[in-house]
């Protein structure tokens, strides 16, 4: 036979070959598949569903047969791919093309059985997807779906399995073992460390720190278990064919959270930079201003602009300028400030601080109207409204004063700007503070007497300058009586309650001593005899003589 004989032969017999797998396709399709009438309706007017088996996905279909929809052909796929026999799966699956009825489109086979059919209106065009590649793309997964079922015969690979997902959880207890034993020893450095370390004011809240710290350990050690129990996890799925698809979902998943991660603190280093340099540049703005005001406050440094007096509460309002400037130019770089949510929580909190800060603006102005003027500095001696004691604090939101009874008055500002405030020790200078107090005597009492025992009470008074002397000022005549004021002056503005209990003890010991009534003469008759104390009387018990 000539080689043209031979050519002619092996066309013949691929011919033969061919039209015998077409004819067992055919048959195999008649009895498994019913054809479709003629002229059946394929749309695609419904979800579409994925063919699934062995936890794989095969592939998606989108057109509707006539009644049957994208998941009844899914459905129907599944339990034809799921009923093919073991002893059949070494026959590979194939997608070809096929003609059924008057549908046109491709055939998923395994060896004589049909498994499915594929149209052009299963394929999604707008990935760019073409009926070829989706056939193509349809048959490796059926032998993915093949292959896994006959390895998942294989002792062997499933005694290797087992013998991996073991070790790998072994290695986990050992993991988790370790995560408590590092965490138990983290937390007892800290503690050893913050009984080293801190310092008197720190002991008081040492307490909460450890606590503090105990529990971020025990947040950062569950989160490695965590990531140790996702990586156990995926490396015993993938050990196995059927569990082998759950793996590769939990390792992907596991690294593109890494990978986001990854690239959200990528994409925000720049901005992240912006904003540190911006705080850095800040605060060393504030902490010139610290240096300047602090000069100023202590006298070291003078400026025509600025009293030591106004110089903490200018420093402060410098700072929150300078800080809040540096918020407003670090916002853009800050990572999500241009989000929704961050703009919404941003829009919240501003709308909540505009409703419930009228209050907190009226007493920042009104702090500031008490620092400027400069009423009142700490360490004076006032009387606000009723109250007298030392100021201890001047804020932008309230003033403290002490008062002799050891007790802390706080008044708001508002308040205090409202009210009259009496200084005591603001004019006070070489010569002392003043301190007054008055008595009124009617007009049987000759004035000269009067006053002369006012001077002999505050000469008694040990607390009392003898320079300046002290001195008396008839303030008014009144209809029935005369208003006597006493002047004297004392070292300390502070010490007034207790110098004038004294001289008052003093005026009433002189008066009753020289037969003066103290009192304003608001009667119907003139009383016979001056109201008084014989000095006879003046230790009456349980009164004790101090000189006896």
């Amino acid at each position: 036979m000539t080689a043209g004989g031979h050519s002619a032969s092996r066309v013949l017999r691929s011919a033969i070959c061919a039209a015998a797998v077409w004819l067992v396709a055919g048959a195999a399709l008649a009895q498994t598949v019913p054809p479709p009438p003629d002229g059946a309706i394929v749309a695609v007017n419904a979800p579409p569903a994925t063919v699934e088996v062995w936890n794989r996905s095969i592939v998606t279909l989108r057109a509707s047969i006539g009644s049957s929809t994208p998941a009844d052909r899914a459905e129907r796929a599944a339990r034809r791919i799921e009923a093919i026999p073991d002893e059949e799966l070494g026959e590979l699956p194939r997608v070809v093309s096929a003609r059924v009825g008057n549908l046109d489109g491709l055939m998923a086979v395994a060896g004589a059985r049909t498994l499915f059919g594929l149209l052009p209106e299963d394929v999604d065009h707008e990935s760019g997807e073409t009926l070829q590649s989706l056939g193509a793309e349809t048959e490796q997964h059926l032998r993915a779906v093949f292959a896994a079922r006959e390895q998942q015969r294989s002792l062997p690979l499933l005694l290797r399995g087992i013998a991996w997902s073991a070790a790998a959880t072994v290695a986990f207890a050992l993991v988790v073992w370790a995560l408590i034993r590092g965490q138990r020893r983290v937390h007892a450095r800290l503690t050893a460390a913050a009984d080293r370390r801190s310092g008197a004011a720190l002991r008081q809240v040492r307490g909460y720190l450890v606590v503090v710290w105990r529990r971020l350990a025990q947040v950062g050690a569950w989160a490695l278990g965590l990531v140790a129990l996702d990586l156990w996890l995926t490396f015993v799925l993938s050990q196995f064919p059927y569990t082998a698809p759950w793996g590769e979902a939990l390792g992907s998943r596991l690294s593109s959270v890494v990978r986001e991660l990854a690239q959200g603190a990528a994409h925000a280093a720049p901005g992240l930079l912006a904003v540190a340099l911006i705080f850095v540049a800040a605060r060393f703005i504030v902490r010139l201003l610290h240096a300047l005001f602090d000069g100023v406050e202590r006298g070291a440094l003078t400026l025509p602009f600025l009293q030591p007096e106004t110089a903490e509460a200018t420093r402060r309002i410098s700072t929150l300028l300078v800080w809040l400037f540096a918020v407003t130019v670090a916002y853009p770089y800050i990572p999500g400030s241009q989000t929704d949510a961050f703009r919404g929580v941003s829009v919240f909190v501003g709308l909540m601080l505009s409703l419930g800060s009228a209050g907190l603006v009226n007493q920042v102005m009104s702090g500031l109207v008490v620092v400027y003027a400069r009423a009142i500095r700490p360490g004076e001696y006032v009387r606000i409204g009723e109250i007298e004691g030392v100021v201890s604090e001047v804020g932008l939101l309230s003033t403290k004063l002490c008062t002799a009874r050891k007790e802390e008055v706080t008044i708001p500002n508002a308040v205090l700007v409202g009210s009259a405030t009496t200084n005591y020790s603001r004019l006070a200078d070489a010569d002392g503070a003043v301190v007054t107090t008055s008595v009124t005597i009617g007009y049987d009492a000759p004035w000269r007497q009067v006053e002369a025992l006012l001077l002999l009470a505050a000469e008694r008074t040990p607390q009392v300058r003898r320079q300046p002397a002290p001195r008396v000022v008839q303030r008014k005549l009144d209809d029935f009586y005369v208003d006597y004021l006493l002047l004297v002056n004392v070292d300390r503005a502070e010490q007034r309650p207790a110098i004038l209990s004294a001289l008052h003890a003093q005026i009433q010991d002189a008066f009753n001593e020289f037969g003066v009534q103290i009192m304003s003469p608001h009667f119907e008759t003139q009383p016979s005899e001056a109201v008084t104390v014989p000095k006879a009387n003046w230790f009456t018990r349980p009164a004790k003589d101090p000189g006896s």
